[in-house]
């Protein structure tokens, strides 16, 4: 916009309208005056602006004008043919022309992959795929016409700089299968490879680079191998060995090896991978025995006795060797009918046996076990066998079995050893017969200078409240009567059994006068009474007179005597009684 010229159209405009020239009326026309700052839309007030959106597709616009666009003309890149490499982003090319500027841009054929053409005519980008030599036409339009030029472009493949294989040296195995993995091509993609000299016979140079196949010859060779494309090639070396296929399995069946003197021996061993050009063994083989070259065997008769001893047998080959461990031992005649006599020893306590010595037929024992060890005071010679000692510690039958040994083998036999006690004996108590008060605590210690007991057992049981203990003395307090009986103490240990006598009573005075008093008043005897007396420890009274010698005279008395008991009267008339009561006491005392 240019506000001058635009003021001086309002004013034109102005003036015709107002009749100042006096072309539209009267002079006395006054003429309508406008606020344009109050009413800014009033038609009177608007101003025409040229913008942009004014101009039409074949104008271009000048900032306040439009004007009619021009063609473009002579375009030109500056290059009239390139050449890219794949991979390598290329220098961009900018256009230069005349007249006003293309609106559109466009190409034909298609660019290389990886190159573009951008809004503004720039070629510009990275190739990613080689092609040849081809012209392409590059074109610039605007509405009001176009421009073109050609450029010709070709795109390399990338060279390749570097190859590696894996590993710089190819084992293979005659006639089996051999081959190393592609190797890495750093740069461009290789593809074509060759090799000098050829490779060996059976082998393939692939089109990855790998090699491949069966070597057909044995050999050691180094080649060199190529690898190209359009933009060049690079070299790498790699030696070739073909061997044959090594040894990849050995074995002896029956392995470890007891041959004994005199026996044919013919073993074969079991082989695989290779074919086997050569065999040794290390130690040499026992006297008698021969490793055949031709296929690895143990043959002959072995003629002194061999030491299990290890013997490394190894097979070899150009590919390489294989080794084996076996045992071999050449043995004497075994060993066999190993006999102890007796072999039974039913032993007592402090007995002793003589030295007892095996038989055996066959080969000499080399060496004596035996399991379990011996009892405590036997030992057993492991150089003859024999056993000798005396019984020192108690112990049940137990079993132990004693092998002979030697190079031809082991054989063995069971021997059975018993210790028991002597018999118990020398078992004694204070006395024989023991008569007790009920109700009093008793102790009736034992002696035993004799062998050790184990248990101790009564028969019948004893009186109610004692005891039996552990060592065979009798303890308790006895609760009540019992007659004399004959009790059996028993002493048991493993020589044996003894069984010892006592007689034991329990009395109770107190229970015995109620006895021979029970339903008994005053009764009338006749006759003139003796005072019988209770003496001793187990008298006691029973009846009293009430004449003559007072009321605290006893004429009746009882008492234990040994294993019996007795009843004294003091008038011998007595004896029948005198009436029902006294005739009922009589038999009541009896």
């Amino acid at each position: 916009m240019q506000p001058k010229r635009n003021a001086a159209l309002l004013l034109s405009v102005l003036m015709l309208s107002s009749g100042c020239l006096g072309l539209f009326g009267p002079d006395d026309q006054t003429p309508e005056e406008i606020d344009c700052v109050e009413q800014p839309s009033h038609p009177d007030c608007f101003v025409h602006v040229i913008t942009e959106d004014d101009c039409t597709a074949q104008q271009v616009f000048t900032g306040d004008a439009c004007r009619l666009m021009h063609r473009p003309e002579g375009l030109d890149y500056g290059e009239d043919a390139i050449i890219l490499v794949v991979g390598i982003e290329m220098q961009a090319l900018t256009p230069s022309f005349t007249g006003d500027g293309p609106h559109d841009w466009l190409v034909n054929p298609r660019l290389p992959d990886g190159l573009t053409l951008d809004d503004s005519g720039v070629i510009s980008g990275t190739p990613t795929g080689e092609t040849q030599d081809t012209r392409y036409t590059f074109i610039g339009a605007n509405p009001m016409g176009s421009t073109s030029t050609t450029i010709d472009i070709t795109v390399l493949a990338a060279p390749p700089t570097s190859v590696l294989y894996l590993a710089d040296v190819l084992q293979c195995s005659l006639d089996n299968h051999c081959s190393i993995d592609a190797p890495l091509v750093i740069g461009g993609t290789a593809d074509s490879w060759s090799a000098v000299p050829p490779l060996p016979e059976g082998l393939s140079l692939l089109g990855d680079g790998s090699i491949s196949g069966n070597a057909g010859v044995l050999g050691d060779s180094n080649h060199t191998v190529t690898a190209s494309n359009t933009g060049g090639s690079v070299e790498t070396a790699i030696r070739i060995i073909t061997l044959h296929e090594p040894p990849s399995g050995l074995s002896y069946e029956g392995h470890p090896f007891y041959w004994t003197i005199g026996e044919p021996v013919q073993i074969f061993p079991a082989i695989s991978g290779g074919e086997i050009t050569g065999w040794s063994i290390e130690p040499t083989l026992p006297d008698g025995i021969e490793l055949h070259q031709a296929d690895g065997s143990l043959r002959g008769s072995p003629t002194s006795v061999h030491q299990i001893r290890e013997h490394v047998i190894t097979a070899e080959n150009t590919g390489g060797s294989l080794s084996t461990t076996i045992l071999i031992a050449v043995r004497d005649l075994a060993v066999t009918e190993l006999h102890y006599e007796p072999y039974q020893f039913d032993l007592r306590e402090g007995d002793a046996i003589e030295e007892v010595t095996p038989t055996w037929e066959g080969g000499s024992p080399d060496y004596w076990e035996i399991d379990p060890a011996l009892p405590f005071g036997f030992s057993f010679n492991f150089t003859t066998g024999a056993i000798s000692g005396s019984a020192t510690l108690l112990q049940p039958w137990t079993y132990h079995r004693i092998w002979a040994n030697n190079s031809g083998g082991t054989t063995s036999t069971l021997i059975q050893i018993r210790v028991t006690s002597l018999p118990p004996d020398a078992i004694s108590w204070m006395g024989t017969e023991f008569a007790f008060k009920a109700n009093e605590s008793i102790l009736i210690p034992a002696t035993n200078d004799g062998p050790d007991i184990e248990t101790w057992e009564v028969s019948p049981p004893l009186p109610s409240g004692l005891t039996l203990l552990s060592n065979g003395t009798i303890e308790g307090t006895p609760d009540e009567r019992a007659d004399w009986t004959q009790y059996t103490i028993w002493a048991n240990n493993t020589g044996g059994a003894v069984g010892l006598n006592l007689w034991i009573a329990v009395h109770d005075l107190t229970a015995d006068q109620d006895d021979l008093r029970r339903g008994m008043g005053n009764t009338n005897w006749g006759g003139w009474p003796s005072p019988i007396l209770p003496i001793g420890e187990w008298a006691f009274p029973i009846g009293f007179t009430e004449e003559g010698y007072g009321s605290t005279i006893p004429v009746i008395s009882a008492s234990h005597v040994g294993r019996g008991k007795m009843l004294g009267y003091g008038h011998e008339s007595w004896v029948d009684g005198a009436g029902p009561k006294e005739t009922a006491f009589s038999l009541q005392a009896v």
